[in-house]
């Protein structure tokens, strides 16, 4: 059985440029658009496959691979938690690190979602983002993956505003919007000078668990796993 079985039912590189250079940031325009994103049509089940398909490059691609590692922690931990501390800004000078169990001012995964991980009334909740899931299937999300990624502009002007110049670090944020009771998360992408890739700076885990039972009714409940 493959670690998706369960799951699923019947750039333009040069956009930023090196602070050293002298030259303005920009961000690309096809990343400011309302979009869905595609993951491959095989999503990876590894590490080693995520990296060879993920475009660490594409701000858009690193913020859908990484609602999907997210989704993935809830099938095997070891697994998901290895993608989403590869996506995440995990290297000194560029971010703090991913701690697993990061309390407050820390990044990392908060234990106490540990519990959400554990009870069936939680853990589907992160692939309830992706295209395809609703209550009439179980919130089981279609073949290939997508989502759709909505460009949230005002909190990318202003932490750009707040980072950019202090710390040579350019931002982009997008949402992403549960179907089942229509929670939006947002999550914020980073580019640091000095680095080839985008990172994931702050990836909302906990609004991806946000309760949203209510959405469920007795027989989606019931497709759930």
């Amino acid at each position: 059985m493959g670690l998706l079985d369960s799951v699923f039912s019947a750039s333009n590189p040069d956009a930023v440029k090196s602070i050293s250079e002298g030259k303005i940031y920009s961000l690309d325009p096809q990343w400011q658009k309302e979009q869905v994103f595609t993951l491959a049509e095989k999503a990876p089940e590894s590490l080693e496959e995520l990296k060879q398909l993920v475009d660490v490059k594409d701000p858009r691609s690193v913020c859908a691979y990484w609602v999907y590692a997210v989704m993935v922690l809830t099938l095997d931990y070891d697994i998901g938690m290895s993608m989403m501390k590869y996506l995440y800004a995990d290297i000194e000078p560029f971010g703090r690190g991913f701690i697993e169990g990061g309390g407050t001012g820390r990044a990392g995964w908060e234990l106490f979602l540990n519990d959400r991980l554990n009870s069936d009334d939680y853990r589907w909740l992160p692939r309830a983002y992706f295209v395809g899931s609703v209550a009439d299937n179980g919130f089981h999300p279609s073949q290939p993956l997508s989502l759709d990624l909505h460009y949230n502009e005002p909190n990318t002007i202003t932490y750009n505003a707040q980072s950019f110049e202090k710390l040579g670090r350019l931002n982009i944020v997008y949402w992403v919007e549960s179907n089942a009771a229509g929670n939006k998360a947002n999550i914020t992408i980073s580019h640091f000078d000095g680095s080839d890739r985008w990172y994931v700076t702050s990836g909302a885990t906990s609004a991806l668990f946000y309760d949203q039972r209510a959405g469920l009714t007795a027989a989606a409940k019931a497709q759930l796993y």
